[in-house]
């Protein structure tokens, strides 16, 4: 019997932080009913670290892993002292061989953000993310501290200094949450208006019973597809120098393209990165909270488990395997190479645990047909015809698996 292989771990989301100086609405640490973050230090330790880095350094050698990636998270994870991230970097060429180039990440909600927060991160070289909903408006609506008020001008703030920054040598990316009842064409003109250089756009979190919003039970609606198609057709007619990089598009156009991006929430190919605790622990994608309080904590740990024997824990496997074991009903699908079932968290229901598909389903299958018909118009004639592609509508596609299962 050929013996199964885990995907190569990509790198480590690290929880440096787990109190926040936000309160979210929809964050699925602190709003959406798993409270075990009130168990964990609230910083990771150096001890801590120093495990982290030793673990990491063996799997480098025993995978020679070429490449692996540091993402600093939280919480928030500006809370701890620049002090944390000078250590951290300092330790990482005493554990990791030379031969893995490491990059640095940071996830901020961008409110700490300031000159000396800059020029820390610069001379690191870490990257910076902020998360930043829209305009202020849509913002605020749910990105608030703890006392209700919201955080826009403050996100502003933080990104223009890691803009304006000299020792800052990327720009810094953008998260965003949609938001389907906001306006998409002022939501892009926000962005290039900002002089956004790169975003990524998320679907909020949720499951089959706990349902994201504008999403209601057994609805054949696709308000986030209807908000994306209009975005990505406005993108395409930015002029290049203004056009930001959409993560999110750009993935399914590769996909769709023939091309093999990993990413988290579509396509067929993996992109492994395990959750670290500040207290050690090592736990599947954390935004997995939303399914059920504690569903994340399956007893992995720096001081008893390898980066490799923590691949098998059953949820960690779970979502390893998401892209290549996909849920019974997506097999006939004829967009399922490129949607890759959706994001793991999507397909969650507690009468059959993953093997659903997404709550996004058909916003996906609006949203990839649309992207489809729409890069195939821009390519030669020739071209399509000598790989006989045709574009496939959203109701096409949409009967094509509504008879598949109904006969299944």
């Amino acid at each position: 019997m050929r013996k199964h292989r885990h995907p190569q771990i990509k790198g480590l989301v690290i929880k440096v932080a787990s109190r926040c100086n936000l309160n979210c609405s929809y964050c699925y640490v602190y709003n959406q009913g798993d409270t075990t973050y009130q168990l964990q230090p609230r910083f990771m330790s150096g001890e801590t670290v120093s495990l982290l880095l030793k673990r990491v350094g063996d799997y480098c050698r025993r995978h020679r892993s070429r490449t692996f990636r540091f993402i600093f998270h939280g919480g928030e994870p500006l809370l701890v002292p620049v002090s944390f991230y000078y250590e951290f970097v300092g330790k990482v060429t005493s554990y990791l061989p030379t031969y893995t180039t490491v990059s640095y990440f940071v996830q901020t909600n961008g409110v700490l953000l300031t000159d000396r927060w800059c020029q820390v991160l610069g001379e690191l070289n870490i990257q910076i993310g902020i998360s930043l909903d829209g305009d202020p408006q849509t913002h605020n609506k749910y990105r608030v501290d703890h006392k209700g008020q919201g955080s826009y001008e403050a996100t502003i703030r933080g990104l223009r200094k890691a803009q304006a920054h000299k020792a800052v040598r990327y720009e810094p990316g953008i998260l965003v949450v949609i938001d389907p009842g906001s306006d998409p064409a002022s939501f892009l003109e926000q962005m290039v208006r900002l002089k956004i250089s790169s975003l990524n756009l998320l679907f909020p979190d949720g499951t089959h019973t706990n349902r994201p919003p504008h999403l209601p039970l057994h609805s054949l609606e696709t308000p986030y597809a209807d908000w994306l198609v209009q975005v990505f057709d406005k993108w395409l007619q930015l002029p290049v120098s203004e056009r930001p990089s959409i993560r999110l598009f750009q993935q399914l156009i590769n996909l769709i393209l023939g091309f093999t991006p990993a990413a988290t929430v579509v396509g067929r190919k993996p992109g492994v990165f395990l959750v670290i605790e500040t207290d050690g622990s090592i736990e599947a994608e954390d935004s997995l909270k939303v399914c059920q309080p504690g569903i994340t904590k399956e007893g992995q740990h720096l001081q008893t488990h390898t980066l490799e024997s923590a691949l098998a824990a059953p949820l960690v496997t779970q979502c390893a395997h998401s892209r290549s074991a996909l849920p019974t009903k997506c097999l006939p699908c004829p967009i399922r190479n490129v949607c890759g079932g959706g994001f793991v968290v999507h397909r969650y229901h507690p009468e059959n645990g993953f093997d659903n598909p997404s709550v996004y389903c058909r916003d996906l299958l609006r949203l990839i047909t649309h992207i489809q018909t729409t890069v195939l118009a821009t390519l030669p004639r020739s071209l399509v015809e000598n790989y006989s592609v045709r574009p496939l509508p959203f109701e096409q596609a949409l009967e094509i698996l509504s008879k598949s299962n109904s006969e299944s």
